[in-house]
Order: C-alpha cells, then sequence, then structure tokens
C-alpha cells in the first residue's frame, strides 16, 4: 500500500535541522529545500540559538530531518586491516548508540553518538511539533558531494574532509575558528556550516550503497505518506463537498427559477383552458341558437321569403311573413324557442280562385314538406283573410 501511495504522493520539500551541541547550549542550523525532478533548490539557510526561535519561524508542515553534531558525536576512521579497529567494532552496542556510517576510498569513516542524546532531541522537537522523519549522525555525509564539487578538500561543519578519484580518504577534526567556506552547488551556494545537512539531503533523496546508520523504527516515512494521503483525500473530499454544494445551489436555484415559471405556465395555461372552456360552451350555445333559428340552414332565410313572394299573384297581397317564428311570446330573462322549420303567411284576396293556384304552385317548391291553411275567412267586403303555414324540409 504504502508503494503505492508512494508513486503518487511525493516528499519534495524538506527541512533539515542541524543541532550542534556546544558547552551548555546549542545551535540549529536549518536547511530548507524544494525537490522538482531530479533538482534540488536551496529556499533557506538559517541559524537559531534556541528552539523556541526556530519553532516559531518553520513551517512545522514540511518534513524534518535532524543531523545531530558537536558535543557528544565521535568521529573515527575504520581500517578493516587493521586488526585493533576491527576489533573495535565488533564490540560495539549498537542498541546503544546512534551512527552513521561512510564507507569511504579505503577506510569506513562512522559517526556515532549514544542513544538518550538522539533521543532527548527527537523528543523535544517532538514536542514543538515537528514532524521527525529520519535521523542522521555527524558530518561525513558531506562526502557524497565530492563528485560534484571535484574538490581533493572540503570542510565540513569542523571537519576537514580529504579526497581521492571523489572518494573519501582521510579526515581530521579543525578548531572552530576556522573561517568559513562556500561552495557552489548548482544555483546555490552552500557554506561548510550546512554542507552536512546538504549531504543528509542526498542520502535520504537517493539513499546510496556507501551509507549505513541506525534505523529508528518509530521515525518512519509510512506515517507521513499516510498522513499526507489522508490530507490529499479530505482535501479533495472538501472540495468535492464544496463542490457539489455550490453547484447544487445554482442547480436550485436555476430549477427554481424555471418551476416558478412552470407554473405560472401552469396557473396561465388553466386559465386559457378555462376560457376556451367558457367560449366553447358559449359557441355551442350560441351556434344551437342559429340552428334552432334556422341561419345554419344551407338556404339564407331570405331565399325563402323572396321564393315566396315571388310567386304570389297580383290579387293576393300579404300582410305578415313570419319565417321561423316563435313558438310563444318572448319574456324577458326566458329562453327564445323559435319553430324552426316554420313559415307563418297571413294575407288577403278578393280572388279566391288566385290563391288556390298560388297555393298549387307553393306545392311545387323542392323546400317546402307540407303546408296547412291555418284560417281561411272572409269578412263584409267579401274579401278572404287568410293565415298559412309552412313546414320547410330538413334544412
Amino acid at each position: 500500500m504504502v508503494a503505492t501511495l508512494s508513486k503518487f504522493i511525493k516528499i519534495n520539500d524538506l527541512n533539515v535541522v542541524g543541532v550542534t551541541k556546544k558547552e551548555g547550549y546549542e545551535i540549529y542550523n536549518l536547511l530548507t529545500i524544494k525537490k522538482k525532478a531530479n533538482k534540488i533548490t536551496i529556499v533557506s539557510q538559517q541559524t537559531f540559538e534556541t528552539i523556541e526561535e526556530l519553532t516559531k519561524t518553520t513551517d512545522k508542515k514540511i518534513p524534518v530531518l535532524i543531523v545531530a553534531e558537536g558535543k557528544g558525536v565521535l568521529n573515527k576512521q575504520i581500517d578493516f586491516e587493521n586488526e585493533t579497529d576491527v576489533n573495535w567494532q565488533k564490540n560495539i552496542d549498537y542498541t546503544t548508540i546512534y551512527y552513521t556510517d561512510l564507507k569511504g576510498l579505503k577506510y569506513n569513516f562512522i559517526s556515532f553518538c549514544r542513544k538518550n542524546i538522539v533521543e532527548e532531541t527527537i523528543l523535544k522537537f517532538q514536542k514543538n511539533g515537528f514532524q521527525i522523519i529520519d535521523v542522521y549522525i555527524g558530518s561525513f555525509l558531506a562526502a557524497l558531494l565530492g563528485n560534484v564539487l571535484k574538490r581533493e578538500m572540503l570542510f565540513s561543519a569542523d571537519l576537514r574532509l580529504d579526497f581521492e578519484n571523489d572518494k573519501l580518504l582521510s579526515f581530521s577534526k579543525q578548531n572552530e575558528n576556522t573561517k568559513t567556506e562556500n561552495y557552489k552547488i548548482g544555483e546555490d551556494s552552500v557554506s561548510n556550516t550546512f554542507l552536512p545537512l546538504y549531504g543528509a539531503v542526498i542520502c535520504f533523496f537517493v539513499k546510496p550503497r556507501e551509507v549505513r546508520k541506525t534505523i529508528n523504527s518509530t521515525l518512519n516515512i509510512e506515517e507521513l505518506i499516510y498522513k499526507k494521503a489522508f490530507n490529499i483525500l479530505g482535501l479533495s473530499m472538501l472540495i468535492f463537498f464544496l463542490t457539489s454544494l455550490l453547484a447544487s445551489y445554482f442547480m436550485i436555484q436555476y430549477y427554481g427559477t424555471k418551476n416558478t415559471e412552470l407554473n405560472l405556465q401552469t396557473i396561465y395555461s388553466n386559465q386559457s383552458y378555462q376560457l376556451i372552456l367558457n367560449l366553447e360552451s358559449q359557441k355551442e350555445k350560441k351556434l344551437s341558437i342559429l340552428k334552432e333559428s334556422g341561419v345554419l340552414s344551407s338556404k339564407f332565410l331570405t331565399y325563402y321569403g323572396y321564393q315566396i313572394i315571388k310567386t304570389i299573384p297580383e290579387n293576393i297581397s300579404l300582410n305578415e311573413v313570419n319565417i321561423i317564428p316563435l313558438k310563444e311570446e318572448y319574456k324577458e330573462n326566458k329562453k327564445a324557442d323559435f319553430d324552426n322549420k316554420t313559415i307563418i303567411i297571413k294575407g288577403e284576396t278578393f280572388q279566391e280562385s288566385s290563391f288556390n293556384f298560388w297555393l298549387e304552385d307553393l306545392k311545387k317548391m323542392n323546400w317546402l314538406q307540407r303546408f296547412e291553411i291555418i284560417s281561411l275567412k272572409k269578412d263584409k267586403k267579401n274579401k278572404s283573410i287568410f293565415e298559412i303555414k309552412i313546414t320547410l324540409k330538413n334544412v
């Protein structure tokens, strides 16, 4: 799992703190670096006299490498062809010390100190909120820069390192008042004070075979990788949640507006539909009235009137032609009821024979279904007064 996460979660920022113990006090040298691809860039180089000053300045989110130097740290060159050195190494109790061992050209170079010194330092840093991921002892790690700096001699903190063919050949202790030496590494300038810290960075990222050291099982990079993975996952979930919440808010606003518009449209549609129903009802009523009145007949009402008048002889005079008359007298607030297949004709004549001939002509009309003489009477002047009811065929 860690191997998989390590492919995606990289440690590209590091704080390397050189803890140099003096008589009664400590000096803290802070080297902050950033790694991009295979290039290491120095962000800052700072020195603090107290851990409180270091704590206030340092970004505790960045993991820390500790390089222990100064009082309590011993440096030794081991010649495996020398029996004394071999016996000395065999008698070392590695459970009581912290060490960093570097294989040189001919000899091994080891820096070590008592275990409690390192553990006290680790505990002090952890109490101040630092994420310690590894610890290195001494200044020999600067020798890892031999093939970069291409020098026969380097100063690493208070040690002088001598090289042959870019490999560490020997070392010697220098006076604390030795002047500061600066070394150009790429675009950065590193002093001899910070050179062993830069060597620790190289050792951490490259993990060269020639370096061996104490492994502290409580300081492992797995916890940091899991923590970063958790933070990234948590941040991703938070961003996703906030993005979803924001999208949901806008969608609610958008669909809320659309829903309001649709509700308004529904209201208007219902009103329109109701209006249409009312209009349809009115239309049906009016069509019914028109149908009853005969207006919807295939022949206009004036047609019947014209046909009747055209056939009347000159000696017959009409007093009234009532086409589609009311069935009964019209009364207010009461529906008018028409006799839509009826024509009432009232008139008078002195020539009864003409009246009979006229009736015979009416019978020949193709729109006439039948007719009946409602009344026929004569007055004192022998004038015939008549009323005829004509029934029309289906119109």
